[in-house]
């Protein structure tokens, strides 16, 4: 069954539900009508990310008391405001921060009815994929407990567990990789001529979905078999064309295999391969590439659809460092230059800065701490809620960088206790796109020394554990030549060379 589809039969749905035996993530579902003509179905997309939902679905219940609240991976408030009078959204919002407190796990919030709330607005939500007259059908009501339309019912289960739930339980995807002839444009470049290629209604909506993407923080980059220079002209000369040139963060057109391409984006990026998604028409090339571990969408007439549908590129809310990342990434060839000066030189001509802040930034803190995955210590994956909790007696110190070239904002958490005189590192983590700078070694041993400094302690034990992804991490560890315990090390203090590296401390 292809669940990207937006005609899909109920009972088709619930058999492919019932055959889903994936792992199991627990969700409590806060409601005053009918969650049952979603989570019935739910599952058969959810499977499509190797997930399957168990739910603990309340009582209807107008009040939201929250009873019978259990621990969960995720929470759903599912609200008919029609039971409501005028005026409910500041009452669903004090309700929303209450569960905040009963609960460390994310909340997404699903309205029916009038609200100033758009984000939760379900029929906001559907309105890309469903005609905005198909949402409603009252008569359902009688027969299903819910005002919304079996169509309805199928395409927010839809959008829910390929979408969204996904983004909200596993690390989103962080680049797509595009082919162009006949995926970005109907067409082939080298044979058709610059002039006689077309857009279609599905590339033009492709391409203004790529451009969203991008605009939240995703890296676009392009794999195609095709002359750089003809690219570059093509993207010059179709003022129609929606991306420009300037949108892609690298661009390999040549003649190498798209398997090869996709890799050496990938080093530039400094990304995991699972990270990206990779978009072609030909169906050999979408095989040829799977044993790396991408994500794959095979470019058809419904290929804007599926993209707004693909799981893991959805995000709730905009923060800085997604504005920023693009710049960052895009910087990259200029360092890669300069990477060949000596070390001192090197931070000099960069006028990298380094900055270092204790408890503040925690929202990203909470961010990074649950996205990284390759230089990440214990895996502590602790929510803003929890972050904030832990900084009341203890410290999670950040780092922030930026250089000449582009602001990479914070790149670096140390979430750090005191034990008698014993600094205690429970995690630490940095990001991708710090990696490769020569300055690992010198965050960590500085971030050190401050935080002995801010707890007046004079031994420092780190905790790690090795996991599925953190071998750079782990290789980093052993490269410091220092005693490994199972799951610690004693850093000592240590006298790092930074000299050219500026170095500023709100500590």
């Amino acid at each position: 069954m292809n669940l990207f589809s937006p005609n899909l039969k109920r009972n088709e749905l619930i058999k492919l539900s019932k055959e889903n035996n994936f792992k199991s993530v627990d969700i409590n579902v806060f409601r005053n009508h009918s969650f049952e003509v979603i989570s019935s179905i739910i599952n058969a997309f959810l499977a499509f990310s190797k997930i399957k939902a168990n739910f603990n679905i309340s009582a209807y219940d107008d009040s939201l008391n929250y009873e019978n609240i259990k621990k969960a991976n995720l929470n759903i408030i599912f609200l008919d405001l029609n039971n409501y009078k005028n005026n409910v959204d500041e009452f669903i919002q004090e309700k929303i921060n209450t569960l905040k407190t009963l609960s460390d796990a994310p909340i997404i919030t699903l309205l029916l009815g009038k609200t100033k709330l758009k984000d939760y607005d379900i029929c906001e939500i559907l309105k890309p994929f469903l005609d905005e007259n198909l949402i409603i059908d009252d008569s359902n009501f009688e027969i299903n407990a819910s005002r919304l339309s079996n169509k309805a019912c199928i395409s927010l289960a839809q959008i829910l567990g390929l979408k969204i739930i996904p983004s909200f339980l596993m690390p989103n995807l962080k680049a797509i990789i595009i082919d162009l002839d006949n995926t970005l444009y109907d067409g082939i470049l080298g044979e058709d001529g610059i002039k006689n290629l077309k857009l279609t209604q599905n590339h033009i909506n492709l391409q203004n979905e790529l451009l969203n993407l991008k605009n939240q923080g995703f890296l676009l980059a392009i794999a195609s078999k095709n002359d750089e220079n003809d690219v570059k002209a093509m993207f010059k000369q179709r003022k129609d064309f929606l991306l420009k040139i300037s949108d892609f963060a690298m661009i390999k057109a040549n003649w190498q295999s798209k398997d090869e391409n996709i890799k050496e984006i990938a080093k530039f990026f400094n990304i995991g391969l699972d990270s990206i998604l990779f978009i072609d028409d030909n169906i050999a090339e979408i095989e040829n590439t799977k044993y790396l571990g991408i994500k794959t969408l095979l470019a058809n007439e419904q290929s804007a659809w599926n993209l707004k549908l693909y799981p893991r590129l959805y995000k709730d809310k905009l923060n800085k460092e997604d504005s920023i990342r693009n710049a960052d990434i895009m910087a990259n060839e200029q360092r890669m230059i300069l990477a060949k000066l000596n070390q001192e030189e090197y931070f000099k001509n960069l006028e990298i800065k380094l900055e270092f802040f204790i408890n503040e930034n925690l929202p990203r803190c909470a961010e990074l701490l649950n996205k990284t995955n390759q230089f990440i210590a214990n895996y502590s994956r602790m929510n803003l809620a929890q972050c904030q909790e832990f900084c009341k007696e203890n410290a999670i110190l950040s780092i922030s960088m930026s250089d000449r070239l582009s602001d990479s904002g914070i790149i670096a958490i140390f979430v750090a206790l005191k034990s008698d005189k014993t600094l205690i590192i429970q995690d630490l983590c940095i990001s991708c796109r710090a990696l490769g700078r020569k300055l690992e070694k010198i965050m960590i041993f500085k971030a050190i020394e401050l935080l002995h400094n801010y707890f007046h302690t004079n031994k420092a034990l780190l905790y790690f554990q090795k996991g599925a992804k953190n071998q750079p991490f782990l290789d980093f560890l052993s490269s410091l030549n220092l005693k490994l315990e199972e799951n610690f090390v004693q850093i000592l203090n240590t006298d790092i060379d930074h000299k050219g590296l500026i170095i500023e401390s709100k500590i």
